[in-house]
């Protein structure tokens, strides 16, 4: 499965990189388009997430995650084929990227619940450690790849990479000998089970501060990627493989932050280690657009994109663990499904936003914007429970809320 995964991320960061690159330098679109494009890939979360949730936590989260697979092999797979045929247009482009946007709900909200599942929570820092460490390889590789690709066979078909490591990852799945434990039917309606996840989610000061940041820094990181690549384009003089190397250079911070931040937590304190790396991986992004074009633009990009990174990854390693060690195994898949539901929905606000406002003031102002608005996520962490947190064994203190699988609650210790 690590494999497997490790392999279809690196794929995941061709797609991000060749996505918006298809758009830019073959079919020529507009910051308003590629707002449009980056809205679309993110809209499934706000059609289908909460359903997801509750069909995740009925179904066999394996079987999920290898359909979802092959789902976004077949989706992205599609776009390097109409480019041979000479068919591909905006509007197929907005149509594939929106199909296998739906694939992903799927795929993450099975992914999130699936590991807790299959891992001991002694060791699901550890684990989570791990798989977030791959997650920095790929985007080390990752862009890089997209880059040359891009440069050699030209971006659309560069998706082929990526349409590839899917079946890879649906593959890795495939050989997982650990069964999970059969869901138990629950009683109730489809909408009173979504609301249970909702209310769990939101009940709990620590998962509120969670999704309070995470939605906050993805509305305005959203801003950002939207314009990101015309920006480096046509106002930096960057090629494609040149903006895939420095976020190659960059994501090597990611990769430090996964390894130091465990250890970092036992001799800090969870809340020192993850509050301090939200606040590093927030400020780094101001160095965006006070980049001038010239030799020292990518040395500029590629130091924001490594401590952006470093900050980051060290942060959500923590995120992650907490938020599984507090949610209990039947209401995994609807709990991720609330929390992605508001933490990845406001992304097509963003992206809209991000191609608005780089079409009314141009890029620049665009991405100013967003790294002002980065600064202030981190603060739904500082004002929160958090703060007083010192390693894992504290969070089962107030204010945790249990909650059995008919959706009843109460208190296990608190004030």
């Amino acid at each position: 499965m690590w494999a497997g995964e490790t392999v279809s991320l690196i794929g995941s960061q061709v797609f991000q990189l060749c996505l918006p690159l298809t758009a830019v330098l073959v079919l020529k679109a507009s910051p308003g388009q590629l707002g449009v494009l980056g809205a679309l890939v993110y809209a499934p979360w706000l059609v289908l997430g909460l359903v997801a949730g509750w069909l995740v936590d009925r179904w066999q989260r394996r079987a999920v995650l290898i359909i979802s697979d092959l789902g976004q092999s077949v989706a992205v797979g599609a776009i390097p084929i109409l480019a041979v045929l000479g068919r591909l247009s905006f509007g197929w482009l907005l149509g594939l990227a929106g199909l296998a946007g739906v694939f992903r709900v799927f795929f993450t909200v099975a992914y999130r619940s699936y590991l807790p599942q299959i891992v001991p929570s002694a060791h699901l820092a550890m684990a989570n450690s791990r798989l977030t460490a791959s997650e920095s390889v790929a985007e080390i590789g990752g862009p890089g790849l997209g880059g040359v690709l891009a440069l050699i066979v030209g971006a659309p078909f560069a998706l082929a990479a990526d349409s590839v490591s899917y079946l890879f990852s649906a593959a890795g799945f495939a050989r997982v000998r650990r069964r999970e434990v059969p869901a138990a039917p629950a009683d109730g309606s489809a909408l009173s089970h979504i609301a249970e996840g909702f209310r769990f989610s939101f009940g709990n000061a620590y998962l509120r501060a969670f999704v309070g940041e995470a939605a906050s820094y993805n509305l305005f990181w959203q801003m950002a990627q939207t314009v990101l690549a015309l920006f480096a384009v046509t106002q930096m003089g960057m090629s494609a493989g040149m903006l895939g190397v420095t976020l190659a250079i960059g994501a090597v911070g990611a990769l430090a932050g996964s390894a130091v931040t465990v250890p970092a937590a036992h001799r800090l304190g969870l809340n020192r280690t993850l509050i301090g790396s939200a606040v590093i991986g927030d400020l780094a992004p101001l160095a965006l657009p006070a980049a001038q074009r010239g030799m020292w633009a990518v040395p500029l990009f590629a130091a924001a994109f490594l401590v952006q990174g470093f900050g980051i990854t060290a942060c959500n390693v923590h995120v992650m663990t907490v938020r599984q060690t507090l949610t209990p195994p039947h209401l995994l898949g609807r709990a991720n499904a609330a929390y992605m539901f508001v933490a990845q929905g406001v992304k097509p606000v963003g992206a809209l936003l991000g191609g608005w406002l780089g079409t009314l003031a141009g890029p620049r102002t665009a991405l100013a914007v967003a790294a002002l608005g980065l600064l202030s996520t981190s603060l739904f962490l500082v004002f929160s429970p958090l703060r007083r947190i010192k390693d894992l064994d504290d969070i089962t203190a107030p204010p945790l809320r249990r909650w059995s699988s008919g959706g009843d609650s109460r208190r296990i210790s608190g004030r």
